[in-house]
C-alpha cells in the first residue's frame, strides 16, 4: 500500500470507528440561588456531558456563605471538570465583594472527593478549578465564604464518561495505522 492510499484511507478509518462511538445531547442543570446560607437536591441524575451550573446572586444580606447542592451522578461517569468566578471588588469599592471562597465536594459518607484550586484574580473576578475521578452515586458541592457587600458567584461542573470499548478499538486502530505507516516509510 503506498503513502497516498494510506493517507487516504486514514481520516475514513477514523470517521468510521466514531461513528461507533455514541454521544448522547448535553444538559445543563441550573441552580439559582439569591441568599447566602441554603442547600438544594437535584432530582435528575446527571450524565456524560451533562453540565451543573450554580449561579448565586446575593444583594440584600451580608455575612456567611454557606450554599450546597445534593446531586446524583448516573451510570457511565468516570470524572468530572469544575470552574468557579466569583467578584472580589476593592474592599473600599460599592461593587460585590465575596472573600474567602471555598468549594469542595463530598461523597455521600460526608468524604471530601475534591477541593477548588485558587488560580488568581482578573478583572475584578477570583478564578478556581476542581477536577477528579467521579463514579455513580450522590455528591453534594458546598459553597463557603464571606459576602462583604453582595455577592455573586458562578461554578460549573461538567461531567465524562468512562471511555467506552469502542473509544479504546478507535484508539488502538489508530494506533496501529500510524505504525504500519511508519514501518512502510522506512
Amino acid at each position: 500500500m503506498n503513502q497516498l492510499t494510506l493517507s487516504k484511507l486514514l481520516p475514513a478509518a477514523l470517521l468510521a470507528a466514531s461513528a461507533l462511538v455514541s454521544t448522547a445531547q448535553a444538559e445543563t442543570q441550573p441552580v439559582n440561588f439569591n441568599v447566602l446560607n441554603v442547600a438544594a437536591v437535584l432530582p435528575t441524575p446527571f450524565n456524560a456531558g451533562d453540565n451543573l451550573r450554580l449561579n448565586t446572586l446575593v444583594t440584600d444580606e451580608v455575612g456567611p456563605l454557606n450554599q450546597s447542592i445534593t446531586f446524583t451522578v448516573g451510570p457511565g461517569i468516570g470524572s468530572f471538570t469544575g470552574e468557579a468566578a466569583w467578584e472580589i471588588s476593592t474592599a473600599t469599592g460599592t461593587g460585590p465583594r465575596l472573600t474567602g471562597v471555598n468549594l469542595d465536594l463530598f461523597d455521600a459518607s460526608n468524604t471530601l472527593i475534591a477541593s477548588d484550586t485558587f488560580l488568581g484574580t482578573l478583572g475584578g473576578f477570583a478564578h478556581s478549578t476542581l477536577a477528579g475521578a467521579i463514579g455513580p452515586g450522590t455528591y453534594k458541592l458546598v459553597a463557603t465564604g464571606t459576602g462583604v457587600r453582595d455577592s455573586s458567584l458562578d461554578v460549573t461542573l461538567s461531567f465524562a464518561a468512562v471511555p467506552e470499548p469502542q473509544a479504546y478499538l478507535l484508539m488502538l486502530a489508530g494506533l496501529g495505522v500510524a505504525g504500519a505507516a511508519v514501518r512502510r516509510r522506512r
